[in-house]
């Protein structure tokens, strides 16, 4: 039997794209099983978008929190409902093509219940356009399923290669870890994949199923910008990840982690700003790095560059090269064709 699949939809005043997502989950050629809009006490008019967007869909549910829980605590609160083997956790900017729960489905069963499957995901900017191939990881040009050890490796190897939008769970192998930790803030789905990962294994597939809005003011932008909660946060990710799995969340991995996440916060900086709480972090990468920097504050590109040699593993400079620009062009190459 092919598992079954819900998806759950975390909202705050997000009416003007509800629509466009409710309708790309049930004008699918395979329905989910189940669908939850989780309202996180919006004060526009998203709940009458909502009610009239499922009200004739038996599996569709609106759960309205009695307080502001925010999006990590909103899912959870979708998660506590979700009756189904397997759920996607769908943000309300964002919608799904064609033909992803019917390549999950096939994926899941063949490669044995994994912990989770992913895809490629499209994006356009805030008014739906300019749409293009988002460049995460391509890590194999056809259906590949990745057993835990792998998914270890891997995860030493890229980071991570998940795309939310099309980022589907094991819903008891997520319960068990305690869904996603709001203390992760915009890193808690990332985190969350890793972990089930490294448990029950993945599954991927190598095409766009899914469309993310790109805005400012997101989430993991906000948590990339407050550098101190981020100290707080990676401190968190080394005490909790090996109790969770000491396999991957190993010294190496964790050292490895919090470089990279961090590079990414230098780069969501337009300004200097960040030069003076990096002093605080520990380690001769960045003493060099903090030191190094404003020699050359008047060149962004080679502040970056030098962020990049000096906190990123050299393997990243292959990953990026293979992985991300030739993977990407492959999938773009193989779409316009198809």
């Amino acid at each position: 039997m092919k598992p079954t699949i819900a998806v759950v939809i975390p909202n705050y005043n997000d009416s003007n794209s509800l629509k466009q997502c409710l309708d790309s989950v049930y004008k699918l050629d395979s329905v989910p099983d189940q669908v939850l809009v989780v309202d996180d006490q919006s004060t526009d008019n998203s709940l009458n978008v909502i009610n009239e967007c499922i009200r004739n869909i038996p599996s569709a549910e609106l759960v309205v929190n009695t307080v502001r829980l925010g999006t990590m605590g909103a899912l959870n609160e979708g998660l506590k409902r979700v009756t189904t083997d397997y759920a996607l956790f769908l943000s309300s900017n964002d919608y799904l093509k064609p033909g992803i729960f019917t390549r999950a489905r096939s994926c899941l069963h063949k490669d044995g219940y994994p912990g989770v499957w992913s895809a490629m995901v499209s994006t356009v900017d805030e008014k739906g356009q300019q749409s293009h191939a988002y460049p995460s990881p391509v890590i194999s040009l056809r259906d590949k399923c990745l057993t835990p050890n792998e998914c270890i490796r891997m995860a030493s190897w890229l980071g991570h290669w998940f795309t939310g939008t099309t980022l589907i769970y094991h819903c008891e192998t997520l319960k068990k870890i305690g869904g996603f930790d709001q203390n992760y803030q915009g890193l808690a789905d990332m985190l969350a994949a890793l972990t089930v990962a490294s448990i029950k294994g993945a599954s991927f597939s190598p095409e766009s199923f899914g469309v993310m809005r790109l805005h400012a003011g997101g989430l993991m932008e906000r948590t990339s910008m407050d550098l101190a909660g981020l100290d707080i946060i990676l401190e968190r990710m080394v005490d909790k990840g090996p109790k969770l799995s000491p396999q991957l969340f190993s010294k190496e991995f964790c050292d490895v982690m919090q470089r990279r996440i961090r590079f990414t916060a230098i780069r969501a900086f337009n300004d200097n700003s960040w030069w003076v709480h990096a002093r605080r972090w520990e380690g001769y990468r960045y003493k060099l790095l903090s030191t190094v920097s404003p020699l050359v504050g008047k060149f962004r590109a080679l502040q970056l560059f030098l962020a990049f040699i000096l906190l990123r593993p050299p393997q990243d400079v292959f990953m990026i090269i293979w992985y991300r620009m030739f993977g990407t062009l492959f999938i773009n190459v193989r779409r316009k064709l198809s």
